[in-house]
């Protein structure tokens, strides 16, 4: 349960959120792209010839190339001496201001820049960026995701691929009606956070929420709830680290039952990487209690301590694709040691943005191809199955998301992945092929 719920996290957290497309110097440029002395180059030329608004144009590029963005701010403005009617440069003027924190001088060139008639995608950029800035000047911030839909799985109940299982260390064979089996479900997931600013220098009070739910066609038995809460101060350090100190809540219910509860907390520290993107280390523990049920009536002998800690980037590679990678180290500590482990996993994601017109507007579009990796190690044999054989668990996982922009920030996405567990105990040898889809919303 633990591992699906991991996987299903980062899934959520890697796809793209859509919006208008917003390409602009900052995103077309993420390394210099010429030497010092073509640098210079370009300056003295743009100098030369300060009426040529095409060199203006490439020395501005070089210059967000180097973070110079002074420097660019002063070539843009240059040409709008020579031709105020520049629409697209007032764009990149904001953008540029914005980068800076000058919030209101990024204000003023954006509501020029669609104050004539203008292209669909700049006024759209514009009304975009023009939010972010009321956001940024908010002491509050929020987003929230939403989706519901339908999922098919080919192994809705996670059972093992082979009726010919091992029971008390001798070869057996499974009823089938625990074997694996296929369903349909309805599912709805919501993501929330808030944060409210308490200076200005970037420390943060911030909360988030996560909700899971899903009702099975057939499988009652698997309807599954989660809520999971998290809250802390996140500190600025410099202009660009911080960590934060957070406490976490879980309630978890299977079956339509509670299937278990944790309290916990953790800490995390990030780092910006240039324009490129972050990284973000994190240590997490928590106790959890499980509570046996009609269905899982031996579901408290798992009840203990669960550390999680990790390692997550999220990088611009291109103008139009990210690299997102998890590294997690996982360790369960189970009253019975036969459900304790330590667990091994690394997963990626890379999603390509894309603008397709359709009825004569643009429309943001999202890929996102997935893969990943764990390994997990117990701590001892499960006499009931194998008192000699340790359960070693290695599962591969592979997968994409698509997302598909409607109407403003109302989207469609599919989800589709292919999951298969190797382990040393035939009972715990699985495959799964699941596809879900449903419409998005998004603030």
């Amino acid at each position: 349960m633990g591992r699906a719920l991991a996987s299903a996290a980062f899934l959520w957290s890697a796809s793209a959120s859509i919006a208008h497309a917003q390409q602009t110097l900052l995103q077309a440029i993420s390394t210099p792209q010429v030497t010092q002395f073509d640098y210079d180059a370009l300056f003295k030329q743009m100098y030369q010839s300060p009426a040529d608004l095409d060199v203006s144009f490439k020395f501005a590029e070089q210059a967000v190339a180097r973070s110079d963005y002074e420097a660019a701010i002063g070539a843009l403005e240059r040409m709008l001496f020579f031709n105020p009617n520049l629409p697209r440069v007032k764009l990149e003027l904001g953008v540029l201001y914005l980068k800076l924190g000058s919030y209101e001088l990024a204000r003023s060139y954006f509501l020029d820049a669609i104050k004539g008639p203008v292209p669909d995608d700049i006024r759209g950029q514009v009304n975009a960026y023009l939010a972010q800035i009321d956001r940024r000047m908010s002491a509050w911030d929020y987003s929230a995701f939403v989706q519901t839909g339908l999922r098919y799985q080919t192994n809705a109940n996670v059972g093992p691929n082979d009726l010919l299982v091992r029971a008390l260390g001798q070869d057996a064979i499974l009823d089938s009606a625990f074997g694996k089996r296929p369903d349909w479900n309805a599912f709805q997931t919501a993501a929330a956070s808030v944060g409210y600013k308490l200076n200005t220098r970037g420390d943060v009070m911030e909360a988030s929420i996560l909700a899971l739910g899903t009702q099975q066609f057939r499988l009652s038995q698997f309807n599954l709830g989660l809520i999971e809460v998290v809250a802390g101060p996140r500190i600025a350090v410099g202009q660009n680290a911080s960590f934060k100190v957070y406490g976490i809540g879980d309630m978890v219910w299977l079956g339509d039952a509670n299937y278990f509860n944790a309290a916990g907390g953790g800490v995390s520290a990030r780092h910006a990487i240039g324009e490129l993107g972050f990284i973000e280390g994190f240590v997490e523990g928590r106790h959890r209690a499980f509570f046996n049920s009609l269905n899982f009536p031996t579901a408290a002998e798992q009840t203990g301590d669960f550390l999680s800690s990790g390692v997550i980037t999220d990088l611009r590679l291109t103008t139009t694709m990210r690299g997102v990678m998890r590294i997690g180290y996982d360790e369960n500590q189970a009253i019975f040691a036969y459900n304790s482990y330590k667990r091994y996993s690394i997963d990626f994601a890379f999603p390509y943005d894309f603008v397709l017109p359709i009825l004569g507007k643009p429309h943001q579009f999202t890929i996102a191809p997935t893969l990943g990796f764990s390994w997990a190690n117990y701590a001892a044999p499960n006499a009931i199955i194998d008192p000699v054989t340790l359960r070693n668990d290695s599962e591969q996982r592979y997968g994409a998301i698509f997302d598909a922009q409607i109407y403003d920030n109302v989207g469609v996405r599919t989800q589709i992945q292919y999951s298969k567990i190797e382990s040393s105990l035939p009972n715990y040898r699985t495959s799964n092929f699941a596809v879900g889809f449903g419409p998005t919303v998004r603030f």
